[in-house]
Parts: structure tokens; sequence; C-alpha cells
């Protein structure tokens, strides 16, 4: 199976780091983002990998070639978001095949949602988890004017993308060079479906925040659960 890491975008919150280099070379300790990324990917048996530059391609071409000689790196022509780079890949990939944002890191296991994209044979499967969010006020329901009930600081459970998916490859073959993210075309697929991840952890590494609480993180024992 091919993979695919997303690696174009213009990394605004992690400036003034990626004022000098483009976000994926952006490191967790010492290690860059997209090391980890690519690493994850093959202690899932996934070792066609194909990166799709944009901001600062050329640097993170450089890279990969010294680093990972064997991986494929994709230049863009334009910054079309998190759905429509993935025209540059279009006539790379082939069946089902999985896609990941480099920004996220995560000892996620791929079988169990490979198994349900294709019982489903979906379009495409977006990779998700549970969170729960506490609300810092009341809230208030309504019927126009009239108060139905208060809710004092209640705690919401939702289900976020956690920047993951599989695909199928005549999704991408659809995608034209034209800006669209993973929302706008995953609402326009007709079969979509929804894996919630619920043992494997997750790290947002999208922030300076962010990217300093991860790089507390013990990337062994992390990946541990992976290793083969």
């Amino acid at each position: 199976m091919k993979g695919v890491v997303l690696a174009a975008g213009l990394g605004t919150r992690l400036r003034p780091l990626t004022l000098i280099v483009p976000k994926p070379l952006v490191t967790i300790g010492t290690t860059p983002i997209v090391d980890l990324v690519i690493r994850w990917l093959r202690l899932n048996g996934v070792n066609d990998i194909v990166v799709v530059g944009g901001y600062m391609q050329d640097v993170l071409e450089r890279y990969l070639r010294s680093a990972h000689p064997d991986v494929t790196f994709v230049p863009s022509r334009r910054l079309l978001g998190t759905a429509g780079q993935l025209h540059y890949v279009r006539d790379l990939v082939d069946g089902d095949f999985v896609v990941a944002n480099c920004d996220v890191l995560t000892n996620l296991d791929l079988s169990a949602p490979l198994d349900l994209h294709r019982a489903a044979n979906a379009d495409l499967t977006v990779v998700a988890r549970r969170e729960r969010h506490m609300v810092r006020f009341g809230v208030l329901e309504m019927d126009g004017t009239r108060l139905v009930r208060w809710k004092e600081k209640p705690a919401l459970e939702v289900v976020t993308s956690v920047g993951i998916y599989i695909m199928r490859s005549d999704v991408v073959r659809g995608i034209g060079e034209e800006p669209i993210d993973m929302d706008a075309l995953a609402n326009s697929l007709r079969n979509v479906h929804v894996y919630v991840a619920r043992d494997a952890d997750f790290f947002d590494v999208g922030t300076l925040d962010d990217l300093a609480a991860a790089s507390k993180i013990d990337v062994e024992s992390l990946f541990g659960v992976l290793k083969r």
C-alpha cells in the first residue's frame, strides 16, 4: 500500500521556526517531524511513500533525497489545501492508499481503519478520536427566547478528525488543480466512513506549544506498540 504525506503547508502557527525551515523539518527533540511520520508509516507496513511538498519545497526535497532516498518527493505548483494537494499525486496512486498530514505524531495501528474502509467499500475513511471539552460558561438551550434548560459548564464530547485518511485512488483522480480542503472533499462524496480510534495516541504538533509538549514524549515507547 502507498502512503502520501501532505507536507505543503506554510506552517504559520510554528513561526518563527518556519521562517527558517519548512514545517516538516521542524524537530521534535532532535528528529524532524517528517522522519517520525515516515517511520510510523513504515511500522504499519507502508513502505511505498510519497511526500507532497509546497512551501520551501526545495529545502525539503534536498533533505529527503539525503535522509530517505527511497521516498518519492512530488513538488507542487500551487498551494491547494489539504485535499487539493493530492492533485499532484493523482498519477502515482492506485487502489486504496493512506494520507497523513505532516503535523501529527501517533502510534495508530492502521489495520483496523483499513478493515473498516475495505468492508464498507468507502470512497474515503476519516480517522478520528473522541474528545471531551469543558465549556467555561453556562450553556442555554432555548425555544425562541424561552429558556428550556440551563447547563452550567457542561462537558461536551465531540468526534474530531486527526489528519489521517484512507482513500480510493479514483477519488483523487477527480480532484482538479484548484483549492479544496479535506472537509469539503468529504462532504462532496457519497460513501465516507469514520474510524474512531480508541487505542492510539495522537499529538498535534502544529503550534509552538504543541511542539514543546510533543518534544517531551518518549518516541521509542510511543512506537513500541507497532514494532514487529
